[in-house]
């Protein structure tokens, strides 16, 4: 495998590369402790035990493992820059090794993932599970006694038993289908049964007691921490007793290696499609992508973006809830239109529409409203905006900056919409251009405004609010006065007042306008939704 490979299959809390040579092209053969009599070979990971990032023998053992073309050198604490300059003159990789990961654990880690991914070489070009992993499957099944299908972390079947064991409708439809029927997700999400696997590590649920179910064994495959999956085994002529559930348990220990290199071919082609659907969202794809091809996108002639962002349940793996969330609006989404590509940005969940025209983009709405309604059954409260139509993938980055821009205003509490559209928000649309320019970094509110803040806080008044709700009415004392529970006599006078205190004309349009737009920046930063323009 390549160093990238092992890179990407890792988590930040395990290893982080200081410096990576070649775009981490180099092939990863074997993981060795350095041991200074042993000479250092092309292709190893050599682990750094006993020597400080910061000494000569750091920039010696960096030196040796670069002209031998060693794919990288580990380090235990941070790498200073001169292994890290050597590494780069020689053309190796530094990497560095976080806290609370032992050096034997990370031996087994690495040799583990390297293991899984060499094991079969054609699966890593093959999207669907290789074969070993259907071998895998048959082989459990003879272990437990019963009907096994295993499924990757979003719960989508990889592989399946073909012995011959007696097997329900459910699971003839879940084999058919590459997943579990709906229903049955829902009611399993409900019920908080099935799933209980991913909340309790090692550990075998039995699951029984539903009509037209058979009794079910299933259990999490984890790997460092990290949950890779699942096996579940269907009752067929004989009972599965307390032998079988140990014999599960063993089976979820041997499935590691198989489940890492499904997992590592999965992200891989994840992460691909994910950087070609951001290029096209932002219009930054780089030459001789061809997206239309990779994205599977076809002869579509129009596009519409779609964003989903919100509050996620706590606890449990965060990875692995991401992983659900993709896969289920990617079902949702993909009723809509077969070639339609859900991927995850910087947390928003964007879905690329193929939409033939704005007739479409209207009728969105209905769409996307099922979807956020079993994101809520899974305890994931979420809002979705539809952004423009556009014909061609020319108006994604366009569709795109609606969307990031309606979620900007939809996080605001006042806004009651799940599904919200430029329609439904133009007037807030048509301010954030200006609320992004006035309340962005170092923003500080006019010497008036100021005043008015100082004295409320020394005074204990409430000027501020006096004269946000006046503006509100348009200068109306009536309506203002009936809002604040004021006699309109007493409002004239604290407008009179709030004058003198703060220096402000309310008299003068250009004044009453500058404060208004300053006003609505401050009750934004209130709200804890700083309106900040985004990066592009």
């Amino acid at each position: 495998m390549r160093l990238s490979d092992l890179l990407a299959a890792l988590r930040p809390d395990q290893l982080r590369a200081e410096s990576v040579a070649r775009d981490g092209i180099a092939v990863v053969d074997d993981v060795v402790v350095h041991d200074p009599p042993q000479a250092v070979e092309r292709g190893q990971v050599v682990l750094a035990v006993g020597v400080e990032a910061s000494s000569a023998g750091a920039r010696e053992l960096a030196a040796e493992a670069g002209a031998v073309g060693a794919a990288a050198v580990v380090f235990r604490d941070s790498a200073d820059e001169g292994p890290v300059e050597t590494a780069r003159e020689f053309g190796t990789s530094v990497l560095r090794a976080q806290p609370g990961l032992g050096w034997a654990r990370l031996v087994t880690l690495l040799r583990t993932l390297i293991s899984a991914t060499t094991a079969d070489p054609e699966a890593r070009s093959e999207r669907l599970a290789p074969s070993s992993v259907h071998g895998l499957a048959d082989a459990i099944a003879v272990m437990v006694g019963g009907s096994v299908v295993l499924y990757d972390r979003a719960h989508r079947v990889i592989a399946y038993s073909v012995q011959d064991f007696e097997v329900d409708s459910v699971r003839r439809d879940t084999i058919l289908g590459r997943q579990t029927p709906e229903q049955w997700i829902e009611r399993f999400t409900a019920d908080r049964s099935a799933y209980e696997t991913f909340r309790n590590p090692g550990s075998v649920v039995r699951l029984d007691g539903y009509p037209g179910l058979r009794t079910r064994l299933r259990i999490a495959i984890w790997f460092e921490g990290e949950a890779l999956g699942e096996i579940s085994v269907a009752e067929g002529r004989q009972r599965l007793g307390a032998e079988a559930e140990a014999a599960l348990s063993r089976a979820a220990e041997l499935a590691v290696p198989f489940m890492l290199r499904h997992r590592l071919v999965e992200d891989t082609d994840r992460a691909a499609r994910t950087r070609m659907a951001r290029g096209l969202m932002y219009g930054d794809l780089g030459p001789g992508a061809n997206a239309v091809a990779e994205l599977g996108l076809g002869d579509r002639t129009g596009f519409v973006v779609v964003g989903f962002a919100g509050e996620e349940p706590s606890g449990g793996s965060s990875g692995l809830l991401g992983e659900r969330i993709l896969h289920l609006l990617s079902l949702q989404m993909s009723s809509i239109d077969p070639a339609t590509v859900v991927v995850l940005c910087e947390g928003v969940y964007y879905a690329l529409v193929p939409t033939p025209d704005e007739n479409g983009r209207a009728r969105l709405a209905a769409r996307v409203k099922p979807a956020l309604s079993q994101l809520e059954r899974m305890g994931a409260v979420m809002r979705a905006a539809i952004g423009t139509w556009g014909p061609g993938l020319a108006g994604l980055p366009a569709s795109r900056q609606m969307v990031d821009d309606l979620l900007q205003v939809a996080r605001r509490s006042d806004v009651p919409h799940a599904v919200v559209t430029a329609e439904d928000l133009w007037p807030d649309l048509a301010l954030l251009p200006v609320e992004n320019a006035v309340g962005g970094a170092g923003f500080e509110p006019c010497a008036p405004l100021r005043r008015l803040i100082e004295h409320d806080a020394q005074q204990h008044t409430d000027y501020l609010t006096t004269l946000r709700v006046y503006l509100d009415e348009f200068g109306s004392v009536s309506k203002a006065s009936e809002r604040l529970v004021l006699h309109s006599n007493t409002l004239r006078h604290r407008l009179q007042r709030l004058g003198e205190i703060s220096g402000l004309d309310l008299a003068d349009p250009v004044q009453r306008l500058a404060v208004a737009v300053q006003l609505r920046v401050l009750r934004v930063r209130e709200r804890g939704h700083v309106a900040e323009a985004h990066p592009e």
